[in-house]
């Protein structure tokens, strides 16, 4: 797949200020900061907080789910500068995700599609660098 990486000027990401989020669920979060681009995606670091955490003490799987789906959602941007949307995301946890203080990171890779439709995958790792959690995602361009 050969993509150009360089983000249009108007996708917004450029223009957040390190303690911006994307948007205000991701703010209440504590997401903040744009994401980071690689070749074929983006990815979203995170150092876990009591908030971020489920009854078990570890990191929530909706907060993981969360992680992924912004990801693979902003990958779409490397092939088009629409808003997108998901219709559909498959997530498997592999491991706990960690307790307070730990940092994690989601990878969402865009993988292809056509004008309406694209797939992606993500990962998320912890520092040690222990896969935590896989996800897919298709999401549907909307708008202009």
């Amino acid at each position: 797949m050969n993509m150009d990486t360089t983000l249009p000027q108007n996708a917004g990401f450029n223009a957040l200020a390190p303690l911006e989020s994307l948007d205000n669920y991701l703010a209440h979060l504590g997401i903040v900061g744009a994401p980071e681009v690689h070749e074929d995606g983006m990815s979203l670091s995170l150092r876990l907080r009591p908030i971020h955490m489920n009854g078990g003490a570890s990191a929530h799987g909706g907060l993981l789910m969360t992680m992924m789906d912004v990801v693979m959602a902003c990958s779409t941007h490397l092939r088009d500068n629409r808003m997108c949307v998901t219709v559909d995301l498959q997530t498997q946890f592999l491991r706990p995700g960690g307790g307070v203080g730990t940092l994690i990171t989601a990878r969402g890779r865009l993988r292809g599609g056509g004008r309406t439709l694209v797939f992606c995958d993500a990962q998320i790792h912890n520092e040690a660098g222990d896969l935590l959690a896989i996800g897919t995602g298709t999401f549907r361009f909307v708008g202009r």
